[in-house]
């Protein structure tokens, strides 16, 4: 039994992974929602929530946001082509 206002590493880690997947679910309802419509909002402000949390329990905000694409660069292995007759 965990102390009160002791949230070890390992709560942190499956207490994120909960939030993540909630805010999943809410950026799914906000596809399917009426723009700027009542439930859209709520959604919107429930996404805010959440990322105040990320952002209390990894110093970041912006933790579940997707990250940017990026290239492998000149770790890529070089392309062998071949020609075919």
């Amino acid at each position: 039994m965990a102390r009160r206002g002791v949230f070890v590493r390992a709560e942190e880690v499956a207490f994120l992974e909960e939030v993540r997947r909630w805010r999943q679910h809410c950026i799914l309802v906000l596809t399917r929602a009426k723009p700027q419509g009542p439930l859209y909002k709520a959604t919107e402000k429930i996404i805010d929530a959440i990322d105040d949390v990320a952002e209390v329990v990894t110093s970041d905000r912006r933790a579940f946001y997707q990250r940017d694409a990026t290239t492998p660069g000149k770790a890529l292995p070089p392309v062998k082509w071949r020609t075919v007759e």
